[in-house]
């Protein structure tokens, strides 16, 4: 047959013919061409290197084998030639495999159909592309943002990423237990959002200033119930190329860090007081034992002068404030003997309970005003602790004394016994009235400090009952006050501790017939 002119197009079967083989034989691609029925009618060059195969060995036969190597066709759930063949684009097939040389091949098979002049198909065309650097990129990829998701995540505190205008880009799970946060509520919201007024701000310039990462900033954040969040603030820059393109932010929640220093500070505070009262007690007991004598005499002495004279007589009146003012003193005494721990104890197992009842009973009458409701609410069951009746007695008096003059004749007096979780046997007494302002707050238990007019009291009630709850390694402390009035607590261990008890021993030992003064 004489080849036609090269002005005119080659025919359909010609071109077919003549140049589809020639086109496959050199497409750099894999490719292939089925027909109808399956069959391989052409394949590229680099198709048979790349699955290692003979022209005899791809032409002629079915696609499943060729691919495959099997013997049953590809399961309909996943076979595209059909759809390819009903012209739908867009079509592929992903195929995994161990080549002969034991290595992991991941292909990407794409479909597109094959059709005549008059739109009929032909066959399809599968083209091949090997996809496993980059399948194994991918999972390689996904495995370090796995790793690095699973390493923020099981970081201590908020980890948040923003960009440079304070959006959020990414934040760890821990924002829903800190803070109440989802990840996903928060991811694209500003993070000033997150901070009080002014807060985010200020952190922004000490970063900017600082030119480098900022640790252990003490800030606070708003969480979802609203309420503000005590947290410590790490703040670097994030950097691409040298150059900023973010922040990163990690948040720890400092709640239970600050109650702890609250704790260490209070103790610290006891420490401080304990070596304060051990350094005055010991004057107090010089003192005491001083004046005690001298006051005795007074006291006999007036009496007998008083009892010598006419009922009437003038000096009646001015021995009787004199014999007072010494009794007076002689409480003082007593006090500072209870202070400074030389007073004789007597250790006995006793019900918290009832010490304070007697201690109630005990208050003057004229002490209680008669617009003052008392309240007790005592623990059903004993609270057994071991101390000296008197003292503990004491300090109960002094407690609740403290709680009428607070009231100044009426209000509310509430009493409350129970244990604790810890086993302490614990009494409350909470008052009605002013509360304690803050600049006497640290005083309260200081030796002499008072607030009481002049005559009205020596200052030494809360330390007696500091001292008292100290050598029995027990505790008071100001549970709340306010306006609407002051509680105190009082904790103690059920058993007394070895060093009051060897204190007892000895004091018997040294003065087996001494007796309480006054």
């Amino acid at each position: 047959m004489a080849k036609p002119p090269l002005s005119q197009p080659l025919s359909a079967p010609e071109l077919s013919d003549r140049q589809f083989r020639r086109m496959f034989h050199y497409l750099p691609i894999p490719t292939v061409l089925l027909g109808p029925d399956k069959r391989v009618l052409a394949a590229s060059q680099s198709f048979l290197e790349h699955y290692g195969l003979g022209r005899d060995e791809a032409l002629g036969h079915r696609c499943y084998e060729v691919f495959r190597r099997g013997q049953e066709p590809c399961p309909p759930k996943i076979c595209r030639f059909a759809a390819a063949m009903e012209g739908q684009p867009g079509l592929s097939n992903f195929h995994e495999y161990m080549d002969p040389l034991g290595r992991w091949v991941a292909e990407e098979i794409h479909l597109s159909r094959l059709t005549d002049e008059d739109g009929r198909p032909l066959g399809v065309i599968e083209s091949v592309r090997d996809i496993s650097e980059a399948k194994l990129l991918e999972i390689s990829l996904t495995e370090t943002n796995e790793l690095l998701n699973c390493l923020l995540n099981s970081m201590v505190g908020v980890v948040v990423a923003t960009d440079l205008e304070d959006r959020i880009l990414f934040v760890n799970h821990n924002a829903q237990e800190v803070a109440g946060y989802l990840p996903e509520e928060l991811v694209g919201k500003s993070l000033r959002g997150l901070s009080p007024a002014g807060e985010y701000e200020r952190l922004r310039d000490i970063l900017e200033e600082s030119k480098g990462p900022v640790r252990g900033l003490r800030s606070k954040i708003v969480k979802r119930d609203g309420t503000d969040l005590p947290v410590l603030v790490n703040l670097n820059y994030i950097y691409r190329n040298g150059m900023p393109i973010g922040i990163l932010s990690i948040l720890r929640d400092i709640r239970e860090r600050m109650e702890m220093e609250r704790h260490l500070n209070s103790a610290r505070m006891q420490v401080m007081q304990s070596d304060k009262l051990a350094v005055l007690g010991r004057m107090a007991a010089g003192v005491a034992h001083e004046l005690n004598n001298p006051l005795t005499g007074i006291t006999i002495y007036g009496e007998l002068v008083r009892e010598s004279l006419p009922p009437d007589h003038p000096a009646q009146a001015d021995l009787k404030r004199i014999v007072d003012d010494a009794d007076r003193c002689r409480d003082i005494v007593r006090d500072l003997l209870d202070y400074s721990r030389q007073s004789n104890t007597q250790l006995e197992d006793l019900d918290l309970s009832l010490v304070v009842g007697e201690a109630l009973a005990l208050v003057p009458q004229d002490s209680l005003g008669l617009h003052v409701q008392v309240v007790t609410d005592f623990s059903p069951v004993p609270l057994l602790v071991q101390s000296d009746r008197k003292l503990l007695r004491q300090v109960f008096i002094n407690l609740i004394t403290n709680a009428f003059d607070a009231m100044d004749g009426r209000g509310r007096l509430t009493v409350r016994t129970y244990a604790d979780g810890e086993g302490l046997r614990c009494a409350e007494i909470a008052d009605t009235g002013g509360g304690i302002t803050p600049e006497h707050m640290d005083k309260i238990f200081d030796p002499f400090f008072t607030t009481k007019p002049p005559g009205k009291g020596t200052g030494l009630g809360l330390s007696v009952v500091y001292g008292v709850l100290a050598r029995h390694e027990g505790k008071i402390s100001v549970k709340e006050t306010g306006p609407q009035g002051t509680t105190f607590l009082v904790q103690l261990p059920a058993q007394a501790p070895k060093t009051l008890l060897e204190f007892t021993t000895r004091v018997h030992q040294d003065d087996p017939d001494s007796e309480e003064i006054g």
